[in-house]
């Protein structure tokens, strides 16, 4: 006979079907226990264990239609149940879909920047059964999406039931398939059914035996939550108003109820949006459901169908099938023969009943959230990763990567996770903490609200490989910070704390220039020996101390209960009385002044009117008398300084008051005991106004070399009591009035002595000697001689007298007495030769040809040619001169020559360039710049550099970016040796190299090195000058040297970044 159900499975005929029980389930794995029989006693489950099994369905009718269906599924239960009556033996195997084994494998993975569909192919596809994906709605990009501690069927149904997405599966003879779906043009009509399934009930359903039909249909509608609203936090967007809501009532009184999710797991409105939608879909799906029975056979979740012959019209609609419960009974086999194992057939009831659960088709279908997300059950640690060769991989919020330790598939680099927010311990608008893990620490990581998608580091512990700064526990009273400069260590800054009882101190320090602040108790850090007690600044660097409004230096006491910390009273009472004492001193030198000033005066009138006398004594002597009344008239009362002796006082008071109460931009430093300024080097006080250098008792002002003062205004010296003595020990004393007058005024006897030499008085234009009350006397020890021009009178010490003249004039208005033992008149006397006269230059006698001066050469001329010896260019005498005056380019060139390098023109527009490779090694000129001394001594600088240069340099081949910085860092090392030879051909022969270079880049190819020179490195010059040079173009392509080395790196390495 015709068997309604048949069993297909690895044994064939040998296992044969009895009756299944089982229920199937949108979104749901299906279980149906299947009752074998067999005339094998001793089946081993192992060998049906993971074996496909498939109930073939007969659904021919005495009455009609035709067709089989199947159901398959994996044997992951296979029993020896026990004997039926028929001496055969009975089994049970337990199917489930392949999808069942996703519950036997549970793991921690992270999936990054994957769609949902995308992460199930992922996690489904090493199972290696087909998938038939219906899917055509647009899923939102999951940056990071972690399967936490769950089975991968756990993992991605509750990504699916988040998602929208669900399944059901077809089956067929040997195989089933999984069906994901997401709307309803996923479903399609019954296979190898009727589109139409009717309803019988009561006596007609009695009756009717060979059919398919339902007999019983219960139609309910429940009430449901007709809102749902969501939010969630965005802290990129941290004002950003990202809720959603979303009403679907059903039309009855209670319908306004509302689910509100938070967080809705979403940061995009877009995905909040589609999610309110799904959840309220799911809540609308579930308020209409229809329960049914029937003898049918071809029901099957995820299929439709159509109701018929309802007496409630508006049921007789479509469905979408979403759960059937099964129950066959087969015909049993019972043993007719004997022993010789023959079997036959006999009839026994068969039956097939169907009990399943269906939803109007008009409203999308959405699976119910029932899988539970993964919760963490505290934190836990992870370590800092990032890119190879990088130390601390952030970005710009201060996030980091980390590799949790149960993540096996991470490779510890940046890829390991999402960017993961860092707790800090304050943090503001622009203010605030920041310690960033870096790359190899250990973190503790939490999850906000326990979800393994939203990590977060609250804090970082150390390890056996990620030790204390200090030793522990033996500086356990330490407290405080230490970093680790970055690339490569080899350094660090320091804010410690130590609060050990007696050596209490506080240290903020770092390794740059050795740099330390201690407070508190002072001692060597290395050897703990105490050094003292207060703080200590020390730098091995450059120090400044800098206050926009004031800045106080005391060693006084300080009351802080009473006073502001700019208070400074204490010492100015020291410096008021200096005030007050050099007030006194003023006044008086006032008066001495204005004493001075009178007498001088008085001086020069009295001057004035003894040239008058003469004047008119000698009216008779017509030639001589113009020229003295000339002088006469030329007297004045020579000027003086001005009338206030201490021009200072006004701003030492107003400094004082200053410094009272510092409320200005003003230094003040005050000590109780003392201050000393010492530096085996210059010390330099300068004032854009006045300075004061007051004290109440001595003063000494000494230096070992020369002592200058250079005064504008006019310069007071006054002596109260105990007089004044100016020593020179050596050298001379000059005092020169170049605009006035010089007066020497003493009270008692005025003396001008020279102890070894002469004694010389010179006026330009007269010399007066008076005696105001009593005698002038001149002596001499040999003679005393009176000069003017070629007249003379001569005394000597023998007592001769010589009068020479030219003509004379003896004009007496009294006695003339003329005595001698003999008296000679018109006597031919010898007249003396007139010295030659010398030439004069700016006042000063010099030998005649002292006047002459030569003219400096040219700025710009080229030097003579290089002197024998030095090295040649072979680009030109006039190259060979300029390069004989930079002593690094002859060092340079000889260094190349000796390495086998050749220098010379190229072709003209050719470019100049240096080839380093090892097998060329040439520097090529322009041929352009061969009738230019100038600019071919620059381009050959320049190259000089880059090739010399080429034998410590590497270009840096790790990546693009890498190789453009390290040539443009060569270029910049060209340049920089440029700058060093323009500097030393100048210094030697006044000849600028670079006179017709673009001025922007010499300005800014000097700026490089002057940085290098004030104390920068020459690193770091050379990467200034060699950006800079990345912005010029090259003289043989015409490309920005970015771009042209870019362009070169590109045709090397073609395909790598």
């Amino acid at each position: 006979m015709t068997r309604s159900f048949i069993a297909h499975s690895a044994l064939g005929e040998r296992l044969k079907f009895r009756s299944m029980t089982g229920q199937e389930r949108i979104s749901a794995l299906f279980e149906h226990r299947v009752r074998l029989i067999s005339d094998m006693p001793n089946i081993q489950p192992k060998r049906m264990l993971g074996e496909d099994m498939s109930i073939e369905v007969n659904l021919a009718t005495e009455l009609g239609g035709a067709g089989k269906r199947f159901l398959s599924g994996q044997v992951t239960r296979f029993a020896y149940v026990g004997k039926d009556d028929g001496d055969m033996s009975v089994y049970e195997a337990t199917l489930r879909p392949w999808l069942w084994y996703a519950t036997r494998r549970s793991d921690f993975k992270i999936f990054q920047f994957k769609t949902a569909p995308q992460i199930l192919q992922e996690v489904l596809a090493p199972y290696g059964f087909a998938i038939d994906a219906r899917l055509s709605g647009n899923y939102r990009t999951w940056d990071y999406c972690v399967q936490y501690a769950e089975s991968d069927f756990n993992f991605v149904s509750r990504l699916m039931e988040q998602e929208g997405i669900y399944y059901f599966f077809s089956h067929a003879q040997g195989s089933h398939q999984l069906v994901l779906c997401d709307g309803p043009d996923s479903h399609t009509p019954l296979p190898n059914g009727p589109v139409k399934v009717p309803y019988h009930a009561g006596v007609l359903a009695a009756q009717i035996l060979e059919q398919d039909f339902i007999d019983s249909w219960s139609h309910s509608e429940d009430i449901a939550s007709g809102n749902f609203a969501a939010d969630d936090y965005d802290f990129r967007k941290p004002n950003a108003e990202i809720d959603t809501v979303r009403q679907q009532p059903a039309g009855h009184s209670r319908d306004n109820f509302e689910i509100y999710d938070w967080p809705g797991g979403y940061t995009e409105l877009g995905d909040g949006e589609n999610y309110a939608r799904l959840r309220l879909e799911q809540l609308a799906g579930r308020r209409e459901l229809v329960s049914a029975e029937g003898n049918l056979r071809h029901m099957a979740p995820g299929y439709l169908f159509e109701l018929a012959r309802h007496p409630n019209a508006e049921d007789n609609r479509r469905y979408l099938i979403e759960a059937v419960s099964y129950d066959f009974q087969e015909n049993a086999l019972r043993v007719v023969g004997a022993a010789d194992a023959a079997y036959s057939e006999s009839t026994s009831s068969t039956s097939y009943r169907q009990t399943f659960e269906v939803l109007p088709d008009s409203a999308p279908y959405r699976p119910e959230r029932v899988t539970p997300r993964p919760r963490t059950t505290g934190p836990q640690t992870a370590v800092v990763v990032g890119p190879a060769g990088e130390e601390i991989h952030t970005d710009e919020y201060g996030r980091i990567k980390v590799q949790f330790h149960w993540d096996r598939y991470g490779r510890r680099d940046e890829n390991s996770s999402c960017w993961i927010r860092v707790s800090q311990t304050w943090a503001g608008s622009n203010y605030g903490a920041m310690h960033i893990p870096r790359i190899g620490q250990e973190v503790i990581v939490d999850f906000l609200n326990g979800d393994p998608d939203y990590p977060i580091v609250t804090g970082c512990v150390y390890n056996a490989a990620q030790m204390p700064p200090w030793e522990l526990p033996r500086h356990k009273t330490q407290t405080g910070f230490q970093t680790n400069w970055s690339k490569g260590g080899g350094g660090k800054h320091m804010l410690r704390f130590e609060d050990s009882r007696g050596t209490e101190h506080i240290e903020l320090s770092t390794d740059h220039g050795n740099t330390h602040l201690h407070m508190g108790y002072l001692m060597n850090q290395g050897s703990g020996v105490q050094r003292s007690y207060g703080f200590e600044l020390r730098t091995n660097e450059w120090g400044s101390i800098r206050a926009d409004k004031g800045l106080l230096l005391t060693t006084y006491t300080q009351d802080y209960a009473q006073r502001a910390s700019r208070d400074n009273p204490d010492g100015h009472e020291h410096m008021g009385a200096t005030l007050a004492q050099s007030n006194a001193l003023m006044q008086a030198s006032g008066q001495a002044v204005a004493a001075t000033k009178a007498l001088v005066g008085a001086m020069a009138q009295g001057k004035n009117q003894t040239l008058m006398g003469l004047v008119q004594g000698v009216q008779a002597a017509g030639g001589v008398s113009q020229a003295v009344a000339a002088l006469a008239a030329g007297g004045t009362p020579e000027a003086g300084v001005s009338d206030n002796p201490d021009p200072a006082m006004a701003d030492a008071q107003q400094m004082l008051d200053l410094s009272r109460k510092i409320d200005k931009p003003v230094v003040s430093i005050v000590s109780p005991e003392g201050q000393t300024m010492i530096s085996p080097k210059p010390i330099v006080v300068s004032s854009g106004q006045s300075v004061s250098v007051r004290a109440t008792s001595a003063m000494t002002l000494t230096t070992g070399a020369q002592l200058t003062q250079l005064v504008t205004g006019g310069m007071l010296t006054q002596v109260s009591e105990g007089g004044q003595v100016n020593v020179v020990s050596g050298g001379d004393i000059v005092s020169h009035a170049s605009a006035g007058a010089v007066n020497l005024v003493s009270k008692t006897d005025a003396s001008i002595t020279s102890t070894d030499s002469n004694a010389n008085i010179t006026g330009r234009k007269s010399v007066v000697i008076q005696a105001a009350d009593q005698d002038v006397f001149v002596t001499g020890k040999t003679s005393i001689s009176l000069i003017c021009g070629k007249s003379s009178i001569v005394l000597l010490a023998d007592g001769t007298v010589k009068i020479n003249g030219v003509k004379g004039l003896v004009n007496f208005t009294g006695e003339l007495d003329q005595r001698g033992s003999k008296i000679f008149l018109n006597c031919d006397a010898p007249i003396g030769s007139e010295p030659e006269e010398a030439v004069v230059e700016d006042g000063v006698p010099v030998a005649p040809a002292a006047a002459a001066t030569s003219a400096e050469a040219s700025e710009h001329a080229v030097p003579a040619a290089a002197p024998p010896g030095y090295v040649t260019t072979g680009l030109g005498k006039g190259v060979d001169a300029i390069a004989a005056r930079s002593p690094t380019l002859q060092r340079q060139v000889k260094f190349l020559q000796g390495q086998g390098w050749k220098i010379g023109y190229g072709a003209a527009g050719g470019g100049t360039y240096a080839d380093t490779n090892p097998a060329v090694k040439k520097i090529v000129i322009d041929g352009n710049y061969a009738s230019d001394p100038y600019k071919t001594a620059a381009s050959l600088s320049h190259e000089v550099g880059h090739a010399v240069y080429s034998y410590r340099f590497k270009p840096d081949m790790s990546s693009k970016t890498a190789f453009v910085n390290s040539m443009l860092g060569s270029e910049g090392e060209a340049a920089l040796n440029q700058i060093q030879v323009q500097r030393e051909v100048w210094r030697a022969a006044k000849v600028d190299i670079l006179k017709g270079a673009n001025p922007a880049n010499v300005e800014a190819f000097n700026d490089a090195y002057n940085s290098m020179v004030k104390g920068g490195t020459r690193e770091a010059a050379r990467a200034a000058a060699g950006k800079y040079y990345g912005t010029l173009t090259t003289s043989t392509t015409g490309e920005q040297y970015t771009q042209y080395y870019g362009n070169s790196y590109d045709k090397k390495y073609a395909g790598k970044h």
